[in-house]
């Protein structure tokens, strides 16, 4: 199949090291059907963290650009990084824009990010740690209902001390349960994020299948894979394995999103 990368950034994130113009000669050159730009839009980050944010109206231009000139398609996108405390914000600050694509991620967990402040987890087991960051993605999503694929909703175990390092169903059957319900209810995605499984991290080799069994029993039928590629080399990243793990636990077609509608390719 012709995989859709529905995660990717940009020069346009201040973190990436991939151009617009490296990513679609890349798509050209596996035969990809093309990707998302997702880039970063987080508001109010931590302090101490580097700002992550961009101006949505120039990203869109290049991509339009580099999508003519390469004949590739390239959509336009955000990972919008919500806080409870920066919904408002958020609305007013993407108002103006249009997108194909748009992720709600949750990096920052009572004002500290993981990844930058790994200080969230010195008081805390791995019951406390992934409950409360599970407990504040389901206020985002419930508080911001504007969004189309939830991204990574196990980002926290990325950066995590513990000797449990994947996120289990069996661990949080309530919290998950209303999170998978309210996914399944309103149309929307349930990432799986191949970023998230890579040998750097030194945990979960893939996503616990009680968490995707469980959504497609709730009657959830959207799954996205993204890579989260921040380098031109890393897009659609172990596809054909995810793509197998979203079969054998049930899902039919994995889910893309163009002007925020979904459309779905077989597995």
């Amino acid at each position: 199949m012709r995989y859709f990368d529905t995660h990717t950034h940009s020069q346009f994130s201040p973190d990436s090291l991939m151009n617009m113009e490296s990513a679609a000669a890349l798509c050209l050159k596996k035969g990809l059907a093309g990707l998302v730009f997702t880039d970063h839009m987080d508001i109010d980050t931590p302090t101490g963290v580097e700002s992550f944010m961009f101006d949505p109206g120039a990203q869109q231009a290049e991509a339009e650009r580099v999508s003519r000139e390469y004949n590739v398609e390239l959509l336009k996108g955000i990972e919008l990084g919500l806080q409870p405390g920066t919904v408002e914000k958020s609305r007013e600050r993407l108002s103006p824009f249009t997108f194909d694509t748009v992720i709600l991620s949750v990096h920052s967990v009572d004002g500290m990010d993981p990844y930058h402040q790994p200080v969230f987890f010195e008081d805390k087991d791995h019951i406390r740690a992934y409950g409360r960051y599970l407990e504040t993605i389901l206020e985002c999503i419930t508080k911001y209902r504007d969004f189309d694929i939830l991204g990574h909703y196990d980002y926290i175990t990325r950066y995590a001390p513990y000797r449990e390092r994947n996120l289990r169903y069996r661990d949080f059957p309530d919290l998950l349960d209303s999170i998978l319900s309210y996914l399944a209810t309103n149309g929307k995605a349930l990432e799986i994020n191949t970023n998230t499984y890579r040998a750097k991290y030194k945990g979960a080799t893939a996503p616990d299948e009680g968490v995707f069994k469980r959504f497609r029993e709730l009657k959830g039928e959207f799954v996205s894979i993204g890579s989260d590629a921040h380098s031109s080399d890393r897009i659609c990243e172990n596809f054909d394995l995810f793509g197998e793990f979203a079969k054998s636990c049930g899902f039919r077609y994995l889910t893309m999103f163009r002007g925020r509608k979904a459309s779905l390719t077989a597995i």
